[in-house]
């Protein structure tokens, strides 16, 4: 595939009835990603170590879906290997691990802001760079406006512990690699279960290689069989086959750009969950940092500007 392709966009071909349904994908992923941060803090404060749940993220996925992948082979390897590989390390292992050993540093709202947050922001970034696409006015504001939002959560790890601080910029580093794998999904052109398949199957195996020829022992032993469960069923099921399957939906319908502007909604939806669950305070500068970050997504992903609804209705 010549350099010219490479930094050509994939054009969008949805109607009003898919965009919609884009949006319900999105809105889908975001209350699945909010239980995806919930249970990583869970783990994290947990005797499961991160082999165990990192086993139950792409292992198990990836054995529902290797089927797939072998009888999709021959599309999924037209595919340029570029793409490929920023889907495999964007959402996999290198994004996953580095979320987890940022969980047991920060709070819920910390990672559900920083990781979606953000990643409007580098992918915007990353799509100006490579693809030289103009960034509009009314996405410029709210992009600011979301940005504003993410710089007031990290006034406050400043002014508290160096592990706080530590936690951000591990989020910050998954935020990219997430914008990275946004950017490849787009541009592939898979379906949304093909996307899963290219993440879980080679990071799963990856995993069980670890596990078969590595030194680190599982921890399912040493935990009530009611909590490893509850972290299969989310990391493996609902995770990585479910929200693989939505956020890979709403990128083919609404572009990269879109999806990952609704995803920033993550965070009032995990420090909701987390305030109700795991009994985290909510302090002023990080409510304020909620607000900004709300705002700025319904000003980037364009429903509230004509030109932003004119651009979604041409594709």
């Amino acid at each position: 595939m010549s350099h010219a392709t490479l930094t050509q966009v994939v054009p969008l071909n949805a109607n009003a009835a898919q965009r919609g349904l884009g949006y319900l994908a999105a809105a889908g992923t975001v209350l699945i990603w909010s239980v995806y941060f919930l249970s990583l803090r869970l783990g994290a404060l947990s005797s499961l170590g991160p082999l165990d749940i990192t086993l139950f993220r792409y292992a198990v996925p990836g054995l529902v879906l290797l089927p797939l992948l072998l009888a999709r082979r021959a599309r999924i390897r037209a595919v340029n290997p570029l793409w490929l590989l920023g889907m495999v390390l964007g959402a996999g292992l290198p994004f996953f691990l580095l979320s987890v050993l940022g969980m047991g540093l920060a709070p819920v709202v910390q990672g559900s802001t920083l990781i979606p947050g953000t990643a409007p922001l580098f992918v915007s970034l990353l799509a100006a760079w490579v693809f030289g696409q103009r960034v509009p006015a009314w996405r410029r504001l709210g992009l600011a406006t979301v940005l504003a939002g993410v710089l007031c959560l990290l006034w406050q790890g400043m002014n508290e512990s160096g592990e706080l601080g530590l936690g951000q910029l591990l989020f910050l580093l998954c935020s990219l690699l997430w914008a990275l794998f946004t950017i490849c999904v787009r541009q592939s052109g898979l379906r949304p279960l093909e996307v899963a398949a290219v993440v879980t199957v080679p990071n799963g195996a990856l995993v069980v290689a670890w596990l078969l020829f590595g030194q680190t022992p599982l921890t399912l032993g040493q935990v009530p069989m009611q909590e490893w469960l509850a972290q299969l069923l989310v990391q493996g099921l609902v995770v990585g086959l479910g929200a693989g399957f939505l956020f890979g939906y709403a990128i083919g319908r609404l572009g990269a750009e879109i999806s990952a502007a609704i995803g920033s909604l993550t965070p009032v939806c995990a420090t909701l969950l987390a305030w109700c669950w795991l009994g985290e305070q909510i302090t002023p500068l990080t409510g304020l940092g909620l607000g900004l970050v709300t705002l700025g997504v319904i000003g980037a992903s364009g429903l509230v500007s004509r030109e932003g609804r004119a651009r979604q209705e041409n594709g």
